[in-house]
């Protein structure tokens, strides 16, 4: 080998070198400092040799060989270098030693040339933050918004980066960029790194109120994330002249306009409690010349609209106060200011009159004087109560009135009472009212009334009442007669007009003598015969398939779970955060426009079509209160069943409206087209047969080409979302059933008022661990309340597995109630022996295009016919209807009906194609070919045919474990499909104990199917009081959702409240800010683990304090410690303040001395003084106090040195060495 490389270095340093015009590396490449890098080439694989120098020198030996696939050299067998297979050098670890030229030699052959590649190697270091910083703004921050009064200069600038990075300022408008005069200072202290300074005078503006500054790093080197940092100049000073006020519902999400005449360039709102407070910016957006719209948002509870308009997403008393609109556009400025009022409408929502029933009008017997006492309770703001007379009835007079008025808990209770005197009789009805006095600090307009019956005395009482009943009783006899007689002749005329338009519309069709009816006639046709269709749909809910005798209007069985939403708009790039939607009416009632368009996504079984049937039901029924009781016209649509149709005149007029309808499709698309407000809701996007033809109607609904004036609701599952939807859009995400809306579902639609019922079924879900994460799926959830509702001996289930067999075996036992013992012995077959059944379902699952939808005669001519029509029967297979198109087109009709059938869910598909892969698993005795079947199978996506199978046939399961620990983080995953083999509660139990008994992790790095294994594990540990250890949860939270009372991780995933986790270890990177929000939401988290002891902070930058009102008073009293482990503080949770250091951190600190520098984080500056502040063992002397280039200046009048951060460091009694570094 030694001689060959001899001769092949003589080669080298010959003139025979091949100059190659092919270039296979890039003669310039940039290497990260302190990462692995790679210097890139791409030779063929099948060279003889590749050598590697680290200098230009060629008489010095290649610090790595590579010859016929044999490595060497000294940088190789040191460690420093290795090769990639194409060539590449592979540097372990990139320093600045490594700034410099590399030689790649490429030997093609022992025989033939070489040729080589002179490689200048350049090293970077990306500043944190990875963008310019300017002076006195958050490096969190988009956009920074400055009051003109606070600047005097501009400044801005990188720090630590390698190689330096120019920075000029810039000032930006709609139409161009123009350069600032910028002073540049680049500073080095080691060669390696370098500081930028930029600064600049404030330029004029062509606007009285902002100006848009950026600070731009002009380098070709890419180290930074973020080019640009953007400072807004505010040269506004407010004056309140004029504001708006708008009343607007606690926890009700409402929209504040912004009003501008010509389109702005930079939109700033902003915030103050009352007109003298300083107010503070809450949001800003702007749109460049580059038709870049930025936005940001400074406080958390708002969004900003595309349009401008700021959404107060759920107002609570905190955000009363004023809100500032400030518009700057090419032509003018524009300011508008809205008073925002909270109010809370009153419990009950009616005012109350002793003595009187709201149920049914009230009648007073009084005498001629009295009181009379009025009352509203919960309302807010405060109001003012009166009692008058009816339309200025002068009989009846009020005086003396006393109002008195209770304030708890943010809401007030108004009492009024009043005399009152009868002045006169008279044959009128006495009639009062109590009432809400009209006031411009309101907006309620609510009253009761009632009659005043005054009893009056003597002879003439005793006449006029004889008087007055004689006349009352003809008065009682006649009415009716005059009103059943009125009646009938309505009646009569509405017969015989209904009888003339039907023969006036038979005319027009075959004589077209007669004009054509109006538009507005044509309508009311078809919303009556619409709202017929609808209502045989939403009276036909099944919650259990297999007892189709027993239906129930959606309403009576229709709860909401969990509502997330996002909004997706024009040339705004998604944040990917999830909102909390609280009712289904927000996506409509949001804004000026009742109709919007949203997708409405979910996971087969969670409410999609439930939810499609909600809203056909309250618009048919004007639900009050919906937002959709004023809609025009409603058209539904189950997308599955439109293979082939291009028209949707020609869908609903096929599908909607009665085979005899008058109405022409023509006349179909000018009533959608002239309608004043249509709604369409198309449902099951994910089973469109036409999703890939953009020609149909359905394609140029999604897309807004027809219709455009039309709201659209579209559901689909979450990985069928349509491409091409229009924008200006609101994604919304059912994430199925909590315990509340379980609970909900049990009183409402199963037990009614039958409370220990509702809590024996709770109980029973409770006994079942393993049934949680299924029992979220409001579908089956829905079934196991029927299904333990109808058996009181329903058993314990240890294993999911064990739930679906007894949940198929309800569905064929419902049946055999019902039949003789001979016909259940003829179909008893059908049960056990189901194998082409379940070969069909795993084909149809295979692949990522899954193809669970068959023809009715396919399935007959495999399945034999009775098979097929018991399955059907039972209601595990599911008929349907369809449209198939005729090609080639028969001459008489091109449309023919076809019957499809599908799985009343998609989980049952999986139940039986797990048949079909664990007697796979079983026969073949080569995991090889196992792994090639299963490499079609998606976990994830088809967990349960992996659990099922293993729970079907044990003997499987080793072999279904063996490939799923294959799998990245697959072993979680098979721990849970070990669990389905071995059955009894008892065995899982133990396991579970076992795996969490040295604590758990939760990282960001993790698949969604191992945080979702991990999840259901504890879940199961949590329900059965098996204690966790510890929790670490590793840079993978999202938020706390208040509602469900779980963490949302950044997969999507929610984890509930472990109750038995000890401790819990909140794990972030050192240089991460951790929000004030975000700590109190791992406070609130932490509430819900009851036997949670200790919350470990490691990493991340932590908040100062959190207000003590947003401490849950429950981890006071429960002890539970707060801690940041690294540092050794901890949190005084009564004070909501972080208190000193442990006393061994303490006297470590003591003894080796105290640093801050300009790089310490602010909160570990302010630990340090504090301990400094309270140092609890003066008895150690601190050995040096270090300030580290950050000092500001010396404040005389506190004694004190001021540092950069504004943090001051006082003269303290415990004696220590100072020791001052540089000052900047």
């Amino acid at each position: 080998m030694g001689k060959i490389l001899a001769a092949i270095m003589l080669v080298v340093l010959t003139p025979a070198a091949i100059c190659s015009n092919i270039t296979e590396c890039d003669l310039e490449q940039y290497l990260e400092i302190g990462n692995q890098g790679i210097v890139r080439c791409s030779f063929p694989l099948d060279v003889y040799g590749i050598l590697w120098h680290d200098t230009t020198e060629y008489d010095v030996p290649a610090v790595l060989t590579y010859i016929e696939k044999n490595k060497g050299g000294e940088g190789y067998t040191s460690g420093e270098f290795d090769i990639e297979q194409d060539g590449s050098l592979i540097i372990h670890n990139v320093t600045l030693r490594h700034d410099r030229w590399f030689v790649a030699t490429k030997i093609i052959s022992s025989s033939v040339g070489i040729v080589t590649y002179d490689i200048r190697v350049k090293t970077t270091v990306t500043p944190t933050p990875s963008h310019p910083l300017i002076a006195n703004c958050s490096a969190k921050k988009n956009i920074c918004v400055k009051p003109r009064a606070e600047l005097s200069t501009l400044s801005c600038s990188v720090r630590d980066a390698r190689p330096f990075i120019p920075l000029r300022w810039l000032k930006r408008t709609s139409n161009a960029d123009t350069s600032i005069n910028t002073i540049q200072n680049v500073t080095s202290e080691d060669n390696a790194t370098w500081a930028t300074l930029s600064t600049a005078p404030i330029p004029l503006s062509n606007s009285s109120l902002l100006l848009l500054l950026v600070c731009e790093a002009d380098s070709e080197v890419l180290v930074l994330d973020q080019t640009e940092a953007m400072i807004i100049v505010d040269n506004s000073c407010l004056e309140y002249t004029g504001f708006t006020r708008m009343y607007t519902e606690r926890h009700v999400s409402t929209k504040i306009p912004c009003r501008y005449r010509n389109e702005p360039n930079m939109i700033i709102w902003k915030y103050s409690s009352d007109l003298q407070s300083m107010p503070s910016v809450i949001a800003t957006a702007i749109n460049n010349w580059m038709n870049n719209i930025i936005t940001d948002h400074y406080e958390d509870g708002y969004h900003l609209n595309a349009d401008g308009s700021l959404v107060i997403q759920r107002p609570s008393l905190k955000n009363e106060g004023f809100y500032t609109c400030m518009s700057v556009s090419d032509e003018d400025d524009y300011i508008q200011t809205h008073e925002v009022v909270i109010f809370i409408n009153p419990v009950p929502p009616y005012l109350m009159v002793d003595g009187c029933s709201h149920a049914q009008y009230c009648i007073l017997d009084v005498q001629r004087e009295g009181n009379l006492t009025c009352s509203v309770l919960g309302i807010r703001p405060e109001v003012q109560l009166e009692w008058r007379a009816h339309e200025g009835n002068r009989a009846v007079l009020f005086s003396h009135d006393r109002q008195r008025v209770e304030f708890i808990d943010d809401v007030y209770n108004v009492y009024l009472t009043s005399i009152f005197e009868v002045e006169s009789y008279t044959d009128e009805r006495l009639i009062v009212e109590c009432r809400i006095k009209p006031s411009d600090k309101h907006s309620f307009e609510l009253s009761s009334r009632l009659d005043l019956f005054a009893a009056m005395g003597g002879d003439d009482a005793l006449t006029e009442d004889v008087s007055g009943l004689w006349w009352i009783s003809i008065i009682v006899v006649a009415l009716p007669l005059v009103i059943i007689t009125i009646a009938v002749a309505l009646r009569a005329f509405n017969v015989r007009r209904l009888a003339e338009r039907a023969g006036k519309l038979s005319s027009i069709r075959v004589e077209e003598e007669i004009a054509m009816l109006p538009t507005e006639d044509l309508e009311s046709i078809f919303v009556e015969q619409l709202k017929h269709k609808y209502s045989i749909l939403y009276d036909q809910v099944q919650p259990i398939p297999y007892i189709k005798e027993r239906m129930y209007c959606v309403d009576k069985v229709f709860v909401e779970g969990g509502i997330e939403y996002q909004y997706l708009a024009r040339n705004v790039v998604s944040s990917g955060k999830w909102s909390q939607m609280h009712s289904y009416y927000e996506i409509f009632s949001e804004g000026d426009s009742v109709l919007k368009r949203c997708i409405i996504e979910g996971e087969p079984g969670y409410g999609k079509s439930t939810l499609a049937l909600q809203l056909i039901y309250d618009w048919c029924n004007e639900v009050e209160g919906s937002p959709l009781k004023d809609v025009g016209v409603l058209v539904f649509l189950r997308l599955r069943q439109l293979g082939g149709t291009k028209s949707i005149a020609g869908a609903i007029k096929r599908f909607l409206l009665p085979r005899d309808t008058c109405l022409t499709e023509d006349e179909i698309n000018d009533i959608l087209g002239k309608s004043s407000s249509v709604l369409v809701v198309l449902d099951g996007y994910d089973e469109y047969p036409d999703q890939e033809d953009p020609d149909t109607d359905i394609s140029l609904i999604i897309r807004k080409d027809i219709l455009q004036h039309a709201g659209l609701v579209l559901t689909t599952r979450s990985s069928f979302l349509p491409g091409d939807f229009a924008s200006e859009n609101i994604r919304i995400k059912l994430a199925g059933f909590d315990n509340s809306a379980r609970d909900k579902y049990i009183r409402k639609a199963v037990v009614g008022d039958e409370i220990e019922e509702g809590n024996r079924i709770l109980q029973e879900l409770q006994k079942n661990p393993v049934l949680g994460d299924l029992c979220q799926v409001p579908l089956f959830f829905v079934m196991f309340a029927h299904m333990t509702h109808e058996n009181e001996g329903i058993e314990t289930f240890g294993s999911v597995t064990g739930f679906f067999r007894y949940m198929i075996s309800c569905f064929h036992s419902h049946l055999w109630n019902k039949l003789s013992d001979e016909e259940v012995r003829a179909i008893d077959v059908y049960e056990q022996h189901h194998g082409r059944l379940d070969e069909i379902a795993f084909t149809g699952l295979k692949g990522k295009n899954q193809h669970i939808v068959w023809s009715r005669n396919y399935l007959i001519r495999k399945l034999g016919d009775g098979f097929y029509r018991h399955y059907v029967r039972i209601g595990i297979l599911v008929e349907e209807e369809v449209i198939k198109i005729n090609s080639p087109p028969l001459q008489s009709k091109h449309f023919k009906n076809e019957t499809e059938v599908h799985f009343y869910h998609k989980l049952f598909c999986e139940w039986y194609a797990a048949h079909h892969f664990a007697k796979i698993a079983t026969v073949f005795p080569y995991s090889l070919l196992l792994r090639r079947i299963a490499k079609d199978l998606d976990p994830y996506d088809l967990q349960h045919v992996y659990r099922f199978a293993c729970g079907i046939k044990g003997a499987s399961t080793e072999k279904i474990v063996s490939i799923l620990r294959a799998k990245e983080d697959g072993d979680k995953f098979a721990i849970l499909c070990t669990l389905e083999r071995d059955g009894s509660t008892d065995n899982i139990l133990e396991v579970v104990r076992n795996i969490v008994s040295s604590g758990v992790t939760i990282d960001a790095r993790y698949s969604r199917l191992l945080q979702r294994s991990t999840v259901q594990l504890l879940e199961i540990a949590s329900k059965n009081e098996i204690p966790v250890p510890s929790l670490e949860l590793h840079e993978c939270i999202d938020k706390f959702d208040v509602t469900t009372k779980c963490m949302v991780l950044k997969s999507g995933i929610s984890l509930p409240g472990v109750s038995s986790v000890v401790k819990l270890n909140i794990a972030e990177a050192e240089d991460v800010q951790i929000p004030e929000t975000k700590l109190i939401q791992v406070l609130a988290f932490a509430q819900e683990c009851t036997h949670m002891q200790k919350v470990s902070f490691d990493g991340g930058i932590l908040p100062m304090s959190i207000p003590v009102e947003d401490i849950n008073p429950t981890l006071i009293t429960r002890n539970v410690e707060v801690i940041h482990s690294r540092l050794g503080y901890h949190m005084i949770l009564s004070l909501g303040q972080w208190g000193v250091f442990g006393k061994s951190i303490v006297h470590k600190l003591c003894t080796d001395g105290i640093t801050i520098g300009k790089d310490t984080p602010l909160i570990e500056q302010q630990a340090m003084i504090l301990l400094l502040q309270n140092h609890p063992m003066r008895e150690i002397p601190v050995a040096c106090l270090t300030l580290d280039q950050c000092i500001d200046k010396f404040d005389v009048t506190t004694s004190s040195m001021v540092l950069t951060s504004g943090s001051k460091v006082v003269s303290y009694l415990a004696p220590f060495q100072l020791s001052v570094s540089t000052i900047h």
